[in-house]
């Protein structure tokens, strides 16, 4: 049976989103990827591209945010096929190479986060927009970063209170407006350090309206982890 779904709907690389050989598909990355796993140069900002030390956003980008700090595991461009497939055609096993990939990326760059963080949440979607797409994606990747480094996921932490239009189908203003209250705190985050994870960061509308709704129960620290970054360079 798994053969012939292989010859219908080939298993790809979770980095680049090519079809993988039949050597490579014991794991979830092509020879080209697993040879250097292409993660976002941890000089750059993942934000404005310019100089950091800290393998995250500059001190520069963060103030402009709710959240005290950010990173992201690759360049937006670097993995726009995956996620593709994953988000839009359903690909859940890219899905899960990603978290996995995100999870390592956490181990190899970012220990610190590991140490100090109390509870993972994602990025929600609106139940009609799940219950369409038939996942979230983000709860993919938590579930496996959770799995290789520990870290506890609260799963319905963040709820998306109303639906809202397409982030990107709009403009930096009209984005938050179109999120301004848009979610809301259905467990005790009072006293917590949140990681918040999302897949795609572009302006930081979204992130930013979700440490907002955390601050104001009571969350402690709110920190971003996304899977990529759209730069602004």
């Amino acid at each position: 049976m798994k053969k012939l779904l292989d010859l219908f709907f080939p298993p790809r690389c979770a980095v680049c989103g090519e079809v993988l050989t039949l050597e490579e598909r014991n794991g979830f990355l092509c020879h080209e990827c697993a040879e250097e796993i292409p993660y976002f140069p941890k000089e750059k900002c993942p934000h404005c591209g310019g100089e950091t030390n800290n393998t995250g956003f500059c001190d520069f980008c963060v103030k402009h945010y709710a959240f005290e700090s950010a990173c992201a595991a690759f360049p937006y461009e670097t993995v726009r096929d995956a996620i593709h497939l994953f988000k839009y055609d359903g690909d859940k096993t890219i899905g899960y190479g990603l978290g996995e990939l995100m999870a390592e990326y956490l181990l190899k760059y970012h220990e610190e986060l590991l140490v100090k963080t109390d509870i993972m949440v994602s990025v929600p979607l609106h139940p009609k927009k799940e219950k369409f797409r038939g996942f979230n994606q983000t709860h993919i990747l938590c579930e496996r970063i959770s799995e290789k480094t520990g870290l506890v996921f609260g799963k319905k932490v963040l709820e998306r209170k109303r639906e809202t239009i397409a982030q990107s189908e709009l403009n930096p203003e009209e984005r938050k407006l179109n999120l301004k209250d848009a979610f809301g705190v259905t467990a005790d985050v009072a006293g917590k350090r949140v990681l918040l994870v999302d897949d795609i960061f572009t302006t930081g509308t979204t992130c930013n309206e979700c440490a907002t709704a955390l601050y104001r129960a009571g969350a402690q620290e709110v920190m971003v982890f996304a899977l990529s970054a759209a730069g602004t360079e």
